[in-house]
């Protein structure tokens, strides 16, 4: 389900950096696309949303089944959906990562088993006398093929450790003499590129081919603060920064 609301993220126009970067991915790139602990912050924002088919049962008796709307919002360190249903329930989850979800409001507090099946996801959550499990379907009209969710994890794990990479790289080269720190250093990875990866037009074996592209600005460098571009190789390394010094 998340493969299919990230299949719906309109593909942008790529500059050349980039275009020979694009190849065919799944859905499912989690919103976590932010490159991690450490790295420049965002505001939560959504990053996909879909019209679907809603089933939701309450101890195996089904209380609704019909259309809904669902939304995948990230922020830095968190992942959240949010499903309305047409009978006007709405149920948000939330967490670190997909893995470890939340249900907020109602019946709150509870722990939900979030279960990716392609082109439908399942949360599931108990409050102590009942177990609810809300389905959600979405169209796979002009889906891509999808990725497994090992090569999902792996995309944002290296989407992280380039990051950080970039991050020590850059303060290597303009933190001598000055009182720069790592958290001087804000990377974000390149919205071109992030909009590729949402898109399903970018996959893990094109990172390992062609590694990653980020933007970052640093603070409390010695003369003015650099502004520019880290790129990294297939294997992770930093090949390049560019800055306005």
């Amino acid at each position: 389900m998340i493969q299919s609301l990230s299949r719906l993220v309109p593909a942008f126009g790529q500059p050349a950096a980039v275009l020979a970067r694009t190849g065919s991915v799944g859905l499912g790139l989690a919103l976590s696309l932010v490159v991690g602990a450490g790295v420049a912050p965002v505001q939560a924002n959504t990053v996909a949303k879909a019209e679907a088919e809603c089933r939701l049962t309450d101890n195996g008796k089904v209380v609704f089944e019909g259309g809904c709307s669902v939304k995948q919002k990230d922020s830095t360190g968190t992942t959240g959906f949010v499903v309305k249903l047409e009978d006007g329930s709405t149920y948000r989850f939330s967490g670190p990562n997909r893995t470890n979800l939340r249900l907020e409001g109602g019946d709150g507090g509870s722990n939900v088993l979030f279960e990716d099946k392609g082109a439908k996801g399942v949360f599931t959550w108990n409050d102590g006398s009942r177990t609810r499990k809300l389905s959600v379907k979405t169209n796979e009209t002009s889906a891509a093929p999808s990725s497994s969710a090992g090569d999902r994890d792996q995309i944002n794990a290296r989407i992280e450790s380039d990051g950080r990479t970039c991050k020590t790289a850059i303060l290597s080269k303009y933190g001598t003499g000055s009182k720069m720190s790592m958290a001087d250093v804000e990377v974000t990875l390149g919205a071109t590129l992030r909009q590729s990866i949402d898109a399903g037009k970018f996959t893990l074996a094109d990172i390992q081919r062609s590694g990653l592209d980020y933007n970052f600005n640093a603070h409390h460098a010695k003369g003015k603060d650099p502004i520019g571009t880290c790129t990294t190789n297939g294997q992770g390394n930093v090949i390049r920064i560019e800055s306005n010094r």
